[in-house]
């Protein structure tokens, strides 16, 4: 059994445009709210749009995909239709901003509900095509193409924002209508088998691992989350850091993840002879890593000095991040791969929206003590869930294990 790396490559293709567009939009967009006089609060919720998508309509999209029958197949449809309609919107934000406040939250919007319908069916398209056993390093091969993404968008945003504050978003466009074409071209989806999905269910007692590891996710997205969102506020205000030298720490995490994110489903699966370690046990030792270096973190004065440590929280969260979601398309029924990865993006959703406040909330109150013990508990909350996960042990599931 071998990877299909022609599909994986197209597949990570979508990665890849959506990685792009997301760190334009969100490092830019607050920037042309801000001139219309926005209020903080104002701009802070037009920019969690998105997650807030991912907690309707996203998992709706993943639903009707499983249900969905045409000649071009059950998922490509939505890219086809909205990425063309997401790169549209994207361009005509830059128009937005210089025709008023009103054109420029309809096309942000617009554009955020086209990303929304067209993300959950890209995604599950990678198990429907990847036998179980391959899904690991299938994923692995995706989230470093969209790494990839991440940085020619950091990077390469910022050369051409200098030279036109329109570039990012007109350059973003035209990469997404050329992965819709990649798409049509060069993917062809498994025939359908005849195959019915099941109404949709997840509350019989053989789905209890299911909720186990939506939990877990749910868990190990506020921990992590909280961690990107707060780190450079904990290093400026209560270590009194410079705000550039603490952000730029976050460097070494997203740069050993990237490194990470191919090995991390090579060592879950295994490769030649080696059958892996399992998703399930690979998932737990990334936790243990990450709390691990929270732990040593949190009692640093110099966050500087704790480079180390994020390279380490970097790559064991790449054990966590890649392994997750194959795990818990391996626990889909037939026909409901879509409907899980809509579930999926709900519970990773939920937690990035909760995160925030709720950390916030707690610096605003008893102060930022008690940020790395928080981060740290929910990890182990995390840990907790991931022991109730059972399912995924027979041979025809081995790789969910």
């Amino acid at each position: 059994m071998k990877l299909n790396w022609k599909n994986t490559f197209v597949i990570g293709l979508g990665f890849f445009g959506v990685s792009l567009v997301w760190p334009i939009y969100n490092s830019y967009m607050p920037l042309f709210y801000a001139t219309f006089d926005f209020t903080k609060t104002s701009i802070g919720y037009l920019m969690t749009i998105d997650n807030y998508l991912a907690l309707t309509l996203t998992p709706f999209i993943g639903y009707l995909s499983d249900r969905t029958r045409t000649r071009f197949g059950r998922r490509i449809p939505y890219l086809l239709l909205f990425a063309p309609l997401s790169a549209a919107f994207m361009a005509l934000i830059p128009v937005g901003l210089g025709s008023g406040w009103v054109l420029l939250v309809t096309f942000a919007v617009l554009m955020n509900l086209c990303m929304a319908a067209w993300r959950s069916p890209i995604v599950a398209l990678m198990p429907d095509v990847t036998p179980p056993q391959l899904r690991s390093q299938a994923n692995g091969i995706i989230n470093f193409m969209g790494g990839f993404g991440y940085i020619a968008a950091t990077f390469g945003g910022s050369i051409l924002y200098r030279m036109n504050p329109s570039n990012p978003f007109w350059a973003s466009a035209v990469l997404l209508l050329a992965v819709a074409l990649a798409f049509l071209l060069w993917i062809r989806e498994p025939g359908d088998s005849g195959e019915k999905a099941e109404r949709f269910q997840l509350g019989k007692a053989q789905d209890s691992s299911a909720w186990f590891l939506l939990l877990a996710i749910f868990f190990w997205f506020i921990g992590y989350n909280s961690i990107e969102t707060w780190l450079t506020t904990y290093g400026t205000e209560h270590l009194n850091l410079e705000a550039s030298r603490v952000a730029g720490l976050l460097t070494f995490s997203g740069g050993a993840f990237l490194l990470m994110a191919i090995p991390a489903g090579y060592i879950a699966s295994g490769v030649g002879r080696w059958k892996g370690l399992g998703r399930r046990w690979t998932i737990m030792i990334g936790l243990a890593g990450m709390i691990g270096a929270y732990f040593a973190m949190y009692g640093l004065t110099d966050l500087g000095r704790g480079w180390p440590l994020l390279l380490l929280a970097g790559f064991s969260w790449a054990f966590v991040n890649i392994n997750s979601y194959p795990m818990i398309t391996q626990m889909a029924p037939i026909g409901q791969i879509g409907a899980y990865t809509g579930l999926y993006y709900l519970f990773s959703a939920g937690a990035n929206i909760v995160a925030p406040p709720m950390f916030g909330w707690v610096f605003d109150h008893f102060g930022y003590g008690f940020f790395f013990p928080m981060a740290i508990g929910f990890m182990a909350l995390a840990v907790v869930c991931m022991l109730m996960v059972k399912t995924g042990r027979g041979e025809a599931q081995k790789a969910a294990a």
